[in-house]
């Protein structure tokens, strides 16, 4: 495992360490770079195996949990846990042929979830033993993307990317996570991609690639029951914070990250966050957003209540995907590799297929 020291983050906006800790909001976040105050930077950036996508911290094994598809035409897919401080890894749960790239967890029942899309599956593994217990799927070839997962009601939500004559829709799974206990596809136009979850609400928020819009989808209804612009376009993956009602949706052909009202679907703000901007995460108060900008190679720390953009974090070739740890406030982002040509030998690159700690 190599492990590199990375430098000073870019931008001088900056937030308190003090002021985060004790959740002082707004005026924390407006702080400028002043002896004493560090800006956000990554910690550490450590390289963990080829073709990392989507990552989740779990407090039932207190590690982070890295979806790793193993190299192009190989089958080392793995699940590798990591220290959530050190990054050293801690455990590995090995998948051979069959990667996932979405992974989400139960922390009250111990199972990991993840997408796996080449098979139109989900994984439903058991971290405790790291065996996978069930493969789920509704028909053949879809194509499943994002999962997520309701702990409160013990039930979790995959969105499937639909793509030619294949409608779009959206999988419900059950406690029992043996089986699709119910399939939403009705007023889900547009690529539905992304998706979160208002549990007050019984709702879904998703974004629809295609058409720029995001998707109010009433979960007793079982529908998409309200649409509305992103604001930009190429809206990827989202966000909802339920205390301020907002929902925080990344454009990726814009590279902006685009504020709106979720009772009203106003646009708020709209913040140019980076090339390629992709995943999206929010710190545990809400005072936080950060975006990875897979084309820029940069995180952006986003002042949530100010809306404004605060410092931009260099982490590694292609960030792809943000997670925080709730408890620490430290957030993880995976950097993916430049990728060669097909029929071409890999790319060396020491910045890529690596995760990077981000301390503010």
């Amino acid at each position: 495992m190599l492990i590199r020291p990375v430098g000073a983050a870019i931008g001088a906006p900056t937030l308190s360490r003090r002021g985060f800790a004790g959740l002082l909001g707004a005026a924390a976040l407006a702080m400028r770079a002043t002896p004493g105050h560090a800006a956000p930077a990554v910690e550490r950036s450590v390289s963990v195996a080829p073709g990392l996508y989507e990552l989740v911290v779990s407090t039932a094994t207190n590690l982070l949990h890295v979806a790793s598809a193993g190299s192009r035409g190989g089958s080392e897919a793995k699940v590798v846990g990591l220290d959530l401080r050190t990054l050293e890894p801690r455990s590995t749960i090995e998948l051979g042929n069959e990667p996932v790239f979405g992974v989400a967890v139960n922390d009250r029942t111990g199972t990991l979830f993840g997408t796996s899309t080449r098979a139109g599956k989900v994984l439903a593994i058991d971290l405790r033993s790291g065996t996978v217990k069930a493969r789920i799927g509704e028909g053949q070839g879809a194509h499943v993307r994002q999962v997520i997962v309701d702990e409160a009601r013990n039930r979790a939500f995959v969105s499937v990317f639909g793509a030619r004559d294949r409608p779009s829709a959206i999988w419900m799974l059950d406690a029992a996570a043996d089986g699709v206990a119910g399939v939403i596809n009705e007023g889900l136009e547009g690529g539905i991609m992304g998706i979160a979850l208002d549990p007050s609400g019984d709702r879904l928020f998703a974004t629809a690639l295609q058409s720029n819009e995001i998707v109010e989808v009433s979960l007793s209804r079982k529908a998409g029951i309200r649409r509305f612009s992103s604001g930009a376009e190429g809206a990827i993956n989202l966000a909802f914070d339920a205390a301020s009602g907002r929902i925080f949706c990344a454009n990726q052909r814009s590279g902006r990250l685009t504020v709106l009202d979720a009772a009203s679907g106003r646009l708020l703000a709209s913040l140019e966050t980076g090339a390629g901007a992709l995943g999206v995460a929010l710190s545990a108060d809400g005072a936080l957003a950060y975006v990875a900008n897979r084309g820029a190679g940069t995180v952006s720390v986003v002042d949530a209540r100010g809306l404004s953009v605060i410092a931009s974090v260099e982490t590694g070739t292609h960030p792809n995907t943000v997670a925080v740890d709730r408890r620490s406030g430290l957030a993880y982002v995976t950097n993916k590799a430049r990728m060669a040509p097909r029929g071409q030998p890999p790319v060396e690159d020491p910045s890529g297929d690596s995760v990077s700690l981000i301390r503010v």
